[in-house]
């Protein structure tokens, strides 16, 4: 057993990993597991920093607030909480909400209750198709940005109002759609047709 004293939002994880798993899969690719009690304040940032890693890991069952927990298993569209996170969450992997962990488990006791959330995470050649990640997520983030806000409206620093309007007409979008309307396979079809053109 190896204990690693690090900061996990400054420690590089892959290049301490990959060479441990390496070594141990003589005959067929080996993965780690991610097991964790997360801090409430640092929960999203190692969501984002580590499920891009579906090289290194296979899965990540972590203890999160419980509002997190649900905000991030439930990509379900046209709601207050839908946010960036959720397409990012479930471009990488698929998660599930399993279970709540009352505030009463914990000594101090919190304010809020936990939750029990684990995420599958994709291999590179399950990712939706883009062209660059990168470039997706700007996108993403910039629709959002204008949360209310028309997406012909809230992209128009890609490109004009009518290609934005041309591209959403073309994969079967109204051109009124905004940020909230679309799932992950529509960014995905969206920004590969705007970065077409």
């Amino acid at each position: 057993m190896q204990i690693i004293e690090e900061d996990i939002t400054k420690f590089n994880v892959r290049s301490h990993f990959l060479p441990f798993l390496e070594e141990k899969s003589r005959h067929s690719k080996k993965y780690a597991k991610v097991v964790s009690n997360l801090p409430f304040n640092v929960s999203t940032d190692v969501v984002k920093l580590l499920l891009p890693m579906g090289d290194v890991f296979s899965v990540m069952v972590l203890l999160l607030q419980d509002e997190t927990a649900l905000r991030l298993a439930d990509a379900s569209i046209q709601t207050p909480e839908y946010r960036p996170i959720n397409v990012f969450v479930n471009f990488y992997s698929e998660p599930e909400y399993k279970l709540k962990v009352e505030r009463t488990n914990f000594f101090p006791q919190p304010k809020v209750d936990g939750a029990v959330i684990s995420f599958k995470l994709k291999n590179a050649g399950d990712y939706p198709p883009v062209g660059s990640h990168k470039s997706f997520f700007s996108m993403v983030n910039s629709a959002f940005n204008g949360k209310r806000k028309m997406l012909r409206k809230s992209l128009q620093h890609l490109c004009s109002s009518s290609e934005i309007e041309a591209a959403l007409t073309s994969i079967g979008l109204l051109v009124t759609a905004r940020p909230s309307d679309l799932v992950l396979d529509d960014f995905v079809r969206l920004h590969n047709h705007l970065t077409k053109t």
